[in-house]
């Protein structure tokens, strides 16, 4: 059902511009003041810019398919570090290193959902650089030097999240594209058509793929709006299942005692 939550939802829109447009033609006899064919050029200008900011949105919605793998394979990364730096060193002790990047990865996760706040997030941040220069003085010096990049890569990973969660593609070109498909909605109510056949096709096909791919970029333009409870608010989030699927390894080898 996600595939179509987006267009179910789009579906009450189309009908209530049909309705309006037959209640205009048939009940107050208000049949239309310019040839549809006359608005070709408006319908054209709004399939461009739709297009426009379609590509727009999918470079980053590409970019933010990436992250989620990015940031677990770094988590798991940092674990295995402290795995070679455990070894051999009893003052490090294994299990609670990774105690402590579980507790990351579930924070993370939490913030994620929009549980936690972005500042609560970065603190457990820091409290992994902390647990990193423990490392350094139990002498393993230079395994902390490798987990440095690595923490490095994941804050990077992170903050790209947050902005483009946070910031819209171009704003004023939404605003444009909000205008004219107002404009094209309303120029479909005082549009004349040649026969009710073509009136009850037309309308309903050109208000369902312009409101739609209109929620389409905007549900693009943020692929990391979760509820709190896990599920989809849209209809093109990126899934996080390469976090999750770590979090199930890293606990289960704590499970087992490593």
């Amino acid at each position: 059902m996600r595939k179509w939550r987006l267009m179910i939802t789009t579906l009450p829109f189309v009908a209530g511009v049909t309705v309006l447009k037959l209640v205009l033609d048939k009940v107050v006899g208000f049949t239309g003041v310019v040839e549809f064919s006359d608005v070709g050029i408006v319908l054209t200008g709004g399939v461009f810019l739709l297009g426009f900011m379609l590509a727009g949105t999918m470079a980053d919605y590409k970019e933010a398919e990436k992250i989620p793998g990015e940031v677990a394979t770094t988590l798991e990364t940092i674990e295995e570090i402290f795995v070679l730096a455990a070894t051999g060193r009893p003052a490090l002790k294994l299990p609670e290193l990774r105690r402590q990047v579980l507790g990351l990865v579930d924070d993370i996760k939490a913030w994620v959902l929009k549980k936690k706040a972005t500042a609560e997030m970065f603190a457990a941040m820091t409290r992994m650089t902390g647990t990193i220069r423990q490392l350094e003085g139990s002498g393993a010096g230079p395994y902390a030097s490798r987990a440095v990049p690595q923490v490095l890569m994941l804050r990077k990973n992170l903050q790209r999240i947050d902005v483009i969660s946070k910031t819209g593609f171009l704003p004023p070109a939404y605003a444009l594209l909000e205008v004219l498909l107002a404009m094209i909605l309303a120029l479909l109510l005082v549009a004349k058509f040649k026969s009710l056949i073509a009136e009850v096709i037309l309308v309903p096909f050109v208000t369902l793929v312009n409101v739609y791919m209109l929620r389409l970029i905007k549900d693009v333009d943020d692929p990391f709006d979760y509820q709190p409870d896990g599920s989809h608010k849209g209809g093109a989030e990126v899934e996080f299942y390469p976090l999750d699927d770590y979090r199930e390894r890293l606990a289960k080898r704590l499970d087992e005692g490593g």
